[in-house]
């Protein structure tokens, strides 16, 4: 029997001839394609593309195939999809400008009075519109949200802009403090005070009495286990001034009493601009 050698270089060249023939799906290295086939594909043969979700094929019916070893078609198979309809809405604001290609970003703006509070991070990607919409805040201020608001008026709602003061309307019995609070970005830069404080009372003369008030309040001990006080009162004149809950002592002359009802020595005090009780002696 004969026996034939055969040489490696001559194995070498045969498989190369044999196999150059074949496509392997594993060579398609084109992102979004779906490689559910792990066979070899003869010198003639094909398939029909599909891609992963955020892709679509590009060139729909159309075959890849596989020709004495090497893949041909439409490449890449698969594009990246872009976003269908419009960006998401945002509150007191719109969209600016977008497109619906993949990676694209989305400019919002804020209406008149508005400012950008949280800045945007939409984006289209892979054909959906991903991040978190902007917010768009009133830069406005209203008078409601003062945390110190003694006094101020409650009918006050004109709002107060940006950058600008308050202009402080008091009640009854109150008067602007000269701090008025600023309002930056819809939210009010206060100086610990109300814009408003309380109305000093001004003296006035009583007829058929004095006014007066302590000068000097001492408290000392006169034997033992007893506590005895003493005040010193001096005359309050005509047109002084004295702050809101202040008080002051008034002594009936002879032959009169407070407000006619019989007591010649009554206590009043100063609450928002005016004496309470009313000071007055009557027979």
């Amino acid at each position: 029997m004969q026996v034939y050698k055969v040489s490696g270089l001559f194995l070498m060249i045969y498989f190369k001839v044999v196999f150059s023939a074949f496509c392997d799906t594993e060579t398609l290295n084109f992102s979004g394609l779906k490689k559910d086939r792990t066979r070899l594909f003869l010198s003639s043969e094909g398939f029909l593309p599909s891609c992963v979700k955020g892709y679509q094929v590009a060139k729909p019916g159309k075959k890849i195939l596989c020709q004495n070893g090497i893949w041909s078609g439409h490449f890449p198979p698969c594009v990246i999809v872009s976003c269908a309809g419009n960006p998401p809405p945002v509150q007191n604001g719109r969209v600016k400008q977008f497109t619906s290609t993949h990676g694209s970003s989305v400019k919002y703006e804020c209406n008149k009075f508005y400012f950008l509070a949280r800045e945007s991070t939409v984006q289209c990607l892979f054909g959906e519109w991903k991040g978190m919409s902007p917010i768009c805040k009133d830069s406005r201020c209203h008078p409601k949200s003062l945390s110190h608001k003694t006094g101020v008026s409650p009918n006050l709602s004109n709002l107060t802009l940006s950058g600008e003061s308050l202009n402080v309307h008091c009640t009854e019995g109150f008067v602007s403090s000269g701090i008025k609070p600023l309002c930056s970005k819809g939210s009010w830069t206060e100086f610990g005070v109300s814009p408003c404080k309380e109305l000093n009372c001004t003296v006035e003369e009583v007829p058929n009495g004095t006014l007066k008030e302590i000068a000097e309040r001492k408290a000392w001990t006169w034997r033992r286990f007893q506590r005895v006080m003493q005040e010193t009162f001096v005359k309050v004149n005509k047109g002084e001034t004295r702050h809101e809950g202040h008080e002051l002592k008034v002594i009936c002359d002879s032959k009169f009493s407070f407000q006619g009802k019989g007591s010649n020595n009554i206590t009043i005090t100063c609450k928002q601009g005016k004496w309470q009780p009313h000071p007055s002696c009557l027979h």
